[in-house]
């Protein structure tokens, strides 16, 4: 007789698709070990994530679409859940001030737009003061990106990760 005789089988058959639906909802909750950076705001590419990497300036993170930038990017024809990859500029205790068409970091001067590319209006932020200790500053490589001086400052918390290009093309 067979292992698998009788109502093993049916035992073994359970065990593999409870397993299988457990895997499958943590792996909707687990951020991706690597993302494809089709977007010109960093270089484009693959990039892995590194895990344990603390969180600081210069680093490439990951975010969920911040809710002030999700109708801007479904018109460029974005789906919602597409994660946006971008460098911490400033992170907590550092200053930032947009004032008008710059934006100060300790990183330097970068301009802000009032129109992308197609002429449509941009969504702003705009102040100046500290960053709280749970709150980064994020912008992409160059002037073209929609970063946070569009959607503003993102939590620490909403990062899914820390990643480094590994790929380029």
């Amino acid at each position: 007789m067979s292992p698998l005789d009788n109502g093993n089988r049916w035992c073994v058959t359970g065990v593999a698709v409870f397993a299988l639906g457990c895997l499958a909802l943590i792996g909707e909750h687990v951020p991706a070990l690597a993302l494809v950076n089709e977007s010109p705001s960093l270089p484009e590419g693959l990039y892995a994530r590194r895990f344990g990497a603390e969180i600081e300036r210069g680093v490439v993170v990951a975010i969920p679409q911040p809710t002030t930038a999700r109708a801007y990017l479904a018109d460029l024809g974005m789906p919602g859940d597409v994660a946006l990859i971008k460098r911490v500029a400033a992170a907590g205790g550092d200053r930032i001030c947009v004032d008008g068409a710059q934006l100060r970091t300790p990183g330097g001067v970068r301009w802000v737009r009032t129109h992308d590319r197609r002429g449509a209006v941009l969504p702003r932020w705009s102040g100046c003061r500290r960053l709280g200790s749970d709150e980064l500053f994020l912008l992409g490589d160059t002037a073209g990106s929609f970063d946070s001086r569009y959607f503003g400052p993102v939590m620490r918390s909403e990062v899914l990760g820390v990643y480094q290009e590994v790929l380029r093309w």
